[in-house]
């Protein structure tokens, strides 16, 4: 894709996102509650139960807390009020399903998502009981069961169901009974490829039975059924099969004799590998449909959505142009919980899948919003994003636009903060001072964001820079340093190297590291305003140049951190040279916020 293409393309995208959030909530449907809208978005994150011993020098044989955290942290900034995730048993006693090391799953919570206003769904998965045992091993709740419709694995389950609800109660906002039981990938290695689904009768048996138990020990806790996996390209419709013999179940009869309703609260479904959010809006119509035609006014929660983004390499500049797969993801995403939203007042919740990539044994499982700092096909141990996608931000500007890092702020009654009206933005810290100490305005312009983190690092963006903070340099003139907006400006453009001058004038100085020449006020200023460390070394030479803020060419060079442009208008006057605007121009595109 070609320089111009790919803006255009980068811009459209941006458009979209900022198209999607125009509207006030209260307007955007009239068949729903506004307040509801927080609750709408959800994500699947990292089961605590991994986190376990994997920073071994901070918390040995003890819970990861400093990556759950982090993790916590970061998909409530995004604006998810809801995290999925599973309960695992461990996989090291015989005979017997297993047990489960609550210390794993009790810091999370009891403390860490109540402190962060995060409500949790649990899948009550397969790996709630372990299979040591052969007797247990997931393949077994399709064994024929009893005259009470119930086997030995069923029976195993619910016992482990009251045992994990008899602990957490309402910690638990919801429980999903099994994952995707229609078309199970478990199930479908333990037989060797000859069944893909549990039994309809057998899921409708343990349905009751799980709901019953749930409303016992925790009548707070909503109890979430199907899980159904829709994949059109393998299966058909034959989720929606399986789910019609689910209500044509036995126990599921009787119980709704017996009560009047359905022993759920919710129907989920997973609408993967559809092309577009209005392929989503189907699926869900499809099986709402089929929901009526029994009479079930269950909400639906689409526990898991998602899609694949592989994002471009790192680089120094901080500044990525999204990949086409990226552009993809973060198009979906807009269009699934737009057209949900609008369209779909019977989805309560939609969870996307998911909050990270994960590494496999080949590299990574690209489905998340963002990658984690120091993670290959393994985590690491910290969950820092790096980088975020475009997807991220599309999502954050649906759920908490206040948090995207160029929404406008309130004044702060801190005295120690500088607040700016024109932008609506802040200045603190070790930002301010070297922003006050090192030119200001006329050298970088007003903030554009607030501080956020960007591959481990804080940042800042100012119309004419991004500031970086680096601690291990604190208290040297190296703490804050510039991004290397130019290399990013400059692009795909290069330039030959000019061969060393046979003789240097007084103002000219030849850089051989990168084999150009600085000259004229463009010399004079690098010198006198912080040279090498505050601009990098030049990486093009003098060229003429349309500017794209004012649409006038001018007389530009390129420096790693920054553009210098000759206004001859304001010639022999401290505004002579001027740095180009690249903050502005970065935070214009979707591939500012890593």
């Amino acid at each position: 894709m070609g320089i111009g293409r790919g803006l255009r393309a980068v811009l459209a995208l941006a458009l979209l996102a900022i198209s999607l959030v125009g509207r006030p909530a209260a307007t955007i449907s009239a068949q729903r509650d506004p307040a509801t809208r927080a609750e709408f978005f959800g994500i699947v994150g990292r089961d605590p139960w991994y986190e376990f011993n994997t920073d071994p020098e901070r918390a040995p044989l003890a819970v990861n807390r400093i990556f759950l955290e982090t993790m916590m942290a970061e998909m409530t900034a995004l604006g998810a009020r809801w995290v999925r995730i599973e309960f695992h048993a461990e996989y090291d006693t015989a005979p017997g399903p297993g047990w489960v090391d609550y210390d794993k799953h009790d810091w999370c919570l009891f403390d860490l998502a109540p402190r962060y206003g995060m409500k949790v769904l649990a899948v009550l998965g397969s790996g709630i009981l372990a299979d040591v045992d052969e007797s247990y091993r997931f393949r077994t709740i399709n064994e024929s069961p009893d005259r009470e419709g119930r086997n030995r694995y069923t029976r195993a389950f619910v016992e482990r169901t009251k045992e994990i609800l008899g602990r957490y109660g309402r910690a638990l906002g919801a429980v999903e009974l099994l994952n995707e039981p229609n078309a199970n990938e478990l199930l479908w290695e333990e037989t060797n490829q000859r069944e893909h689904a549990v039994r309809p009768d057998v899921y409708g048996r343990l349905a009751v039975d799980v709901y019953e138990t749930v409303q016992q020990l925790s009548p707070s806790t909503r109890v979430v059924a199907g899980s159904l996996l829709f994949d059109r390209h393998h299966d058909g419709d034959r989720h929606l099969d399986w789910w019609r013999a689910v209500y044509e179940s036995p126990a599921v009869r009787e119980f709704r004799a017996r009560t009047g309703r359905y022993p759920w609260d919710a129907v989920s479904i997973h609408p993967y590998f559809l092309p577009d959010g209005g392929s989503v809006l189907a699926a869900v119509r499809e099986l709402r449909a089929i929901q009526l035609a029994h009479t079930d006014l269950s909400p639906i929660w689409v526990t898991e959505v998602g899609m694949v983004a592989d994002p471009p390499p790192w680089s120094s500049t901080g500044v990525l142009s999204p990949t086409a797969s990226e552009q993809a993801q973060a198009e979906f995403l807009g269009q699934v919980y737009t057209l949900l939203w609008e369209q779909a007042p019977e989805v309560e919740r939609v969870f996307w899948f998911k909050f990270e990539d994960f590494g496999l044994s080949h590299g990574y499982a690209s489905w998340g919003l963002v990658r984690l700092l120091d993670s290959n096909t393994v985590y690491g141990r910290e969950a820092i994003p790096w980088p975020r996608k475009p997807a991220y931000l599309v999502y954050q500007q649906l759920a908490r636009p206040e948090a995207v890092p160029t929404s406008r702020v309130a004044p702060p009654s801190d005295p120690t903060v500088r607040y700016f009206p024109q932008t609506g933005h802040t200045l603190s810290g070790p930002f301010r001072r070297y922003w006050e100490q090192n030119g200001g305005l006329a050298a970088f312009g007003y903030p554009l964001t607030e501080p956020f983190w960007s591959g481990g690092r804080l940042v800042q963006f100012f119309e004419r820079a991004r500031f970086e903070y680096w601690p291990e340099y604190r208290g040297s003139p190296h703490e804050v340093q510039l991004a290397h907006l130019g290399r990013w400006a400059l692009g795909d453009r290069t330039f030959p190297p000019q061969p060393p001058p046979e003789r240097l004038g007084p103002d000219q100085r030849y850089f051989p590291e990168t084999g150009f020449v600085v000259q004229g006020a463009f010399l004079r200023y690098w010198e006198r305003n912080g040279g090498l460390a505050r601009f990098g070394l030049p990486i093009s030479p003098e060229f003429r140049e349309v500017n794209p803020s004012d649409g006038k060419e001018y007389t530009v060079q390129y420096f790693e951190r920054a553009r210098f442009e000759f206004h001859p208008e304001a010639a022999g006057t401290p505004y002579e040279v001027q740095l180009g605007l690249l903050g502005a121009q970065a935070v214009q595109t979707i591939g500012w916020y890593r």
